[in-house]
């Protein structure tokens, strides 16, 4: 089944994690800051995931710290950065909605534009950055799956000695971490983990305070499951395991279906390039005139295959995407395909043969 959940893929836990998972509970349920035999055995296993997941994001476990709120850590790493009340706030155009909120609310903040494929202006970046400058990027874009340069954003970042924070809640391990770097926000729903829980990564050369925690050194507020800790390394280890295999296989297919949907159906945007240094392998979104977004989701639904959709036309959605309105393309209509590991090419053909007639009838019934 082509399937894509509403934000974050909406994907099951990793067969790894899941056998880890209910043993962890039987094994590691004791806080691994308390006292006797049962905690030490926490610790240790605590500490063994920390340099597990560690060692595959590349970045030594003491930088390295869990949450069990894991939507709170882009925006904590922001607001514990010594810049974050005199400095400015640099921000994509694309950026997570509560982002651009908290950019809204900061003394100075500035919002880069985004060309038509998603990139942002690397030349408005020159520009507005600052010593006391934080730059808080999306490594990739979850709606769209369109990948940024951090290599250049943090050679520009990294020569005003500013601060730069990367979001990896699209792309996950998929993308390496850049050479110069302040704070990360990595999920682990972005490998196929358990939802409920996120690593926060802060680099060891930067200055950064826990601003829920005044009187502690305490970096988090290490109310996470360490069950969940111990099936998130689990599931990540596998994860990148099947990914060696499936990243080229699921990039061939979603170049694929963007030629095919390109030629088949009139009127359509395909967000971003497709080039595989600017998109992730596996998510593909597309916008189609005179159609309800809502309608198309349901209509392939209904053909056994689950989409999501970024339409101003969806009941739930008051706006329409700002994603989609800051690269310029149709906003209604809109579709997003997360590929999962494992989907079958066959699925993928059966989706692009029956598409066009979905659309063309869809456009009868709204009269287009």
């Amino acid at each position: 089944m082509v399937t894509a959940g509403a934000f974050d893929g909406e994907r099951p836990l990793h067969p790894a994690g899941a056998a880890v998972l209910l043993a962890a509970f039987e094994r590691g349920w004791a806080q691994p800051g308390g006292l006797g035999e049962a905690s030490a055995h926490s610790r240790h296993l605590l500490q063994a995931a920390r340099e597990e997941i560690a060692g595959h994001l590349g970045v030594n476990p003491t930088e390295l710290e869990f949450w069990g709120e894991s939507a709170l850590i882009s925006p904590m790493a922001l607001q514990g950065m010594p810049a974050f009340t005199e400095g400015k706030l640099i921000v994509g155009a694309t950026e997570r909605q509560e982002i651009l909120a908290l950019a809204a609310r900061t003394k100075s903040s500035a919002t880069l534009r985004v060309s038509h494929s998603g990139l942002i202006d690397h030349d408005q970046l020159l520009e507005e950055v600052e010593r006391d400058s934080i730059v808080a990027i999306q490594s990739a874009n979850i709606e769209t799956g369109v990948c940024q340069n951090l290599k250049e954003i943090s050679q520009i970042v990294g020569a005003m000695k500013a601060e730069l924070h990367i979001d990896y809640s699209a792309s996950g391990p998929l993308v390496r971490l850049p050479h110069y770097w302040s704070t990360a926000d990595f999920p682990a729903k972005s490998w196929d983990g358990p939802s409920g829980l996120g690593v926060m990564l802060i680099n060891k050369s930067h200055r950064w305070a826990n601003p829920l925690a005044t009187a502690t050194t305490r970096r988090s507020p290490e109310s996470y499951s360490l069950p969940l800790v111990l099936a998130a390394a689990a599931s990540l280890t596998g994860w990148l395991a099947d990914s060696k295999n499936e990243s080229e296989r699921l990039r061939n297919l979603t170049t694929m279906m963007r030629e095919v949907i390109a030629r088949t159906i009139p009127d359509v945007d395909i967000a971003g390039s497709g080039k595989s240094e600017e998109s992730l392998p596996h998510i593909l979104s597309v916008s189609i005139l005179n159609i309800s977004g809502e309608r198309l989701v349901n209509a392939l639904a209904r053909e056994g295959f689950a989409v999501a959709s970024g339409s101003a036309c969806v009941a739930s959605a008051i706006e329409p995407s700002h994603v989609l309105q800051a690269m310029g393309i149709l906003t209604h209509g809109n579709i997003r395909i997360s590929l999962m590991h494992g989907v079958q090419e066959s699925d993928v053909k059966r989706f692009l043969a029956l598409l066009p007639g979905i659309i063309s009838q869809l456009r009868t019934e709204a009269g287009a």
